[in-house]
């Protein structure tokens, strides 16, 4: 049996509009900005748009399913709502072949994050967390971790007092059955935020740090490659950061790797490439191959989820 990898995040159904610039300022939206809004805000907007696509998504729960679509074997735990939205996630992300671990519960609604794309193919997001922050420990069992050998967690979890807990929890099962934790630092605004207990959690806890250049930045205070590469040495065994169009840089053996980005000619969304970064990378750990090798095929991924709407993986992209 393969070994599986399991991803804990927030699970929030991505719904994707192609929008003109003007739109965005009619909603009040700042362009490549990401808002938080309440539901009845989520609603109104969402009522005024035809969706381009709908899917299961959140950074980790998009990680999750693309190493299903790549061959790997993975499962995903958050916190849904038993209602339409909560369902559809369900059913969207074991069609494509994750096992959904996390019963849904009563109260309230399924987080959903509208993502307006213009034609440059940048994305601005308004996000209803919902439900999604209410994962808490008595969320997450100990058999959920049979046959793992991978712990994907996401850093918007840190957002939530409750979702600490599981993550706690799910870190000490984690640990006891020798299964190797990734975090994913999410976002450079999260990091500053809980600077101090991200980097006592990293130091104790990860096995595999994940971030992009300005998440990095934000933790270490440095943008110099050699500098970074001291400091993250103290806190980090492991550690790699993408650098979007330059590729990416791999933190190992107190030493770093570059390796350039593959380049895709028909970009229509930037959505996800992170995600997809971090699904090749693991993916390619979880098989056996090097870290090296690893983060090539890790950019190979990422590259293309830029030719298509959304950061939720299509099958006939990814399994060529």
């Amino acid at each position: 049996m393969k070994k599986k990898i399991l991803g804990m995040g927030n699970a929030v159904l991505d719904i994707i509009f192609s929008c003109q610039e003007k739109d965005l300022v009619e909603m009040g939206l700042i362009k490549g900005q990401m808002s938080l809004v309440e539901n009845d805000n989520s609603e109104n907007i969402f009522k005024k748009f035809n969706s381009v696509k709908k899917s299961s998504g959140g950074s980790v729960a998009n990680t999750i399913t693309g190493i299903s679509l790549l061959g790997g074997n993975s499962s995903f735990c958050g916190r849904v709502c038993d209602d339409n939205i909560g369902n559809f996630f369900i059913s969207d992300i074991n069609d494509s072949g994750v096992n959904f671990l996390c019963s849904p519960k009563n109260g309230i609604p399924t987080a959903k994050c509208l993502v307006f794309v213009t034609d440059d193919g940048e994305r601005t997001m308004q996000t209803f967390l919902g439900a999604s922050i209410n994962l808490d420990e008595n969320d997450i069992y100990e058999d959920f971790f049979s046959d793992v050998s991978i712990l994907l967690i996401e850093g918007y979890l840190w957002s939530s007092l409750s979702a600490r807990k599981a993550i706690s929890k799910a870190v000490r099962i984690a640990k006891s059955k020798n299964i190797i934790v990734a975090f994913s630092l999410s976002d450079s605004g999260l990091v500053e935020m809980y600077k101090k207990e991200f980097y006592e959690f990293i130091k104790n806890h990860v096995d595999i740090l994940i971030g992009n250049f300005s998440e990095f930045k934000s933790l270490i205070d440095e943008q110099d490659f050699n500098e970074i590469n001291k400091k993250l040495f103290r806190i980090a065994e492991k550690a790699v950061m993408t650098r979007g169009y330059e590729g990416a840089t791999l933190f190992i053996n107190n030493n770093y790797i570059n390796c350039d980005a593959v380049k895709n000619e028909a970009i229509i969304d930037t959505t996800g490439a992170g995600d997809m970064f971090a699904a090749g990378f693991l993916h390619f750990i979880n098989i056996g191959k090097s870290y090296s090798e690893a983060m090539q095929y890790g950019c190979e991924v990422a590259s293309k989820i830029l030719s298509q709407y959304g950061g939720r993986p299509e099958k006939e992209n990814f399994q060529k």
